[in-house]
């Protein structure tokens, strides 16, 4: 009995010893090829491919410490993996699982090739970019459908066979999976029309934030403070999205309470006309315009008071346009109108963003 605990000992010490030889040369081959031009998959393929040598070795010096010659572990192997796997010999089955092996590797080598160069490659126009990264996916799930294809014909497998394996757990998975599809159909279709591009700030019934990527199951968001939100591309398909930075410029508006007896016309108008007009970056084309928008008393409407006034008020509407992104503008538009004007309510009637 303790020989034969000695001779496992032994076994699993051979094996891990040529285990830990073959990471040993990964890591130094892995770290010497970093620092070439090679791509990562190839990097990590290669590191995983030197390890198997050393492993082999350590087979064979365990076939000898067992007293079993690696010719009749061989000569084993050749009577059962014919039947297991349906191939002639034990030499086509070797020759037929590396040549599948080699053509899985580039695939995965061409996939992320051509999925690098179209995304990378493409221009720096807004839609080319949406269009880049739908088209780098679908070359890549193209390539590795060909490569299963190759597979299994050199397996001798119909396709008939995973066909209908696969059309049966298609049907069920569109039933488990109705919500996960739903958002694949709307997130290719965001793509493809391109409302909005990555780098747009955008508002949705609940956020707004800058459009960081456009998968195809959810869109990714940074909010002002500083969070990502996952949004779910079916709710960006079949709800109200606001593009924000489409366009140069947008108006802001500020409703302007003042009492009755206070107000002038010419005089209230060219004041905060003037005033402004010279609020630096506020746009002169479209000019301001101010209109009357409301007459009432400060009790029982829903204007309020002016500053503990009791008597009737007027409400008047300013709106001007301002560079987008520059929503700054319009707090110091707030903080002139109140110089020119102390004894006036101001409110921003329409949000300027968030950021």
């Amino acid at each position: 009995m303790s020989n034969q605990a000695t001779q496992i000992i032994i076994i699993i010490v051979t094996l891990l010893i040529a285990l830990g030889v073959g990471l040993f040369l990964r890591y130094l081959l892995v770290h010497r090829l970093k620092k070439t031009i090679l791509d990562n998959w190839l990097i990590q393929i290669i590191g995983f491919l030197i390890i198997i040598p050393p492993v082999i070795a350590g087979v064979i010096v365990v076939s000898f410490i067992i007293g079993v010659p690696p010719t009749q572990i061989l000569a084993y192997l050749q009577l059962i993996v014919p039947d297991i796997f349906n191939v002639k010999t034990l030499g086509n089955f070797i020759w037929q699982f590396a040549l599948s092996a080699l053509i899985i590797l580039l695939a995965i080598g061409v996939g992320r090739t051509l999925l690098k160069i179209v995304t990378v490659g493409t221009a720096k126009e807004h839609i080319g970019i949406n269009i880049s990264i739908l088209l780098g996916r679908i070359l890549y799930t193209v390539v590795l459908f060909i490569a299963v294809l190759l597979i299994l014909t050199i397996w001798n497998i119909q396709f008939g066979i995973p066909a209908a394996v696969i059309s049966v757990i298609t049907v069920g998975f569109t039933f488990v999976l109705q919500d996960l599809l739903k958002n694949i159909v709307a997130g290719i279709y965001l793509l493809i029309e391109g409302p909005f591009h990555i780098g747009d700030m955008i508002s949705t019934d609940v956020y707004t934030g800058k459009v960081e990527d456009v998968q195809l199951r959810a869109t990714k968001l940074r909010i002002v403070s500083g969070e990502q939100v996952i949004v779910p591309n079916s709710m960006l398909f079949s709800g109200i999205v606001v593009n924000k930075t489409i366009y140069e410029e947008r108006r802001a508006t500020i409703t302007i309470t003042i009492p009755l007896d206070t107000y002038d016309k010419d005089q209230t108008t060219e004041c905060i006309l003037k005033t402004i007009k010279g609020i630096t970056d506020v746009m002169i084309k479209p000019e301001p315009t101010l209109s009357l928008s409301g007459v009432a008393g400060a009790f029982g409407n829903s204007t309020g008071t002016v500053s503990g006034y009791t008597g009737e008020i007027i409400t008047l509407t300013l709106r001007f346009w301002i560079p987008e992104g520059r929503d700054s503008i319009v707090s110091n538009a707030m903080l002139a109108l109140r110089t020119a004007l102390p004894n006036a309510d101001l409110t921003i009637r329409e949000p300027v963003g968030l950021l």
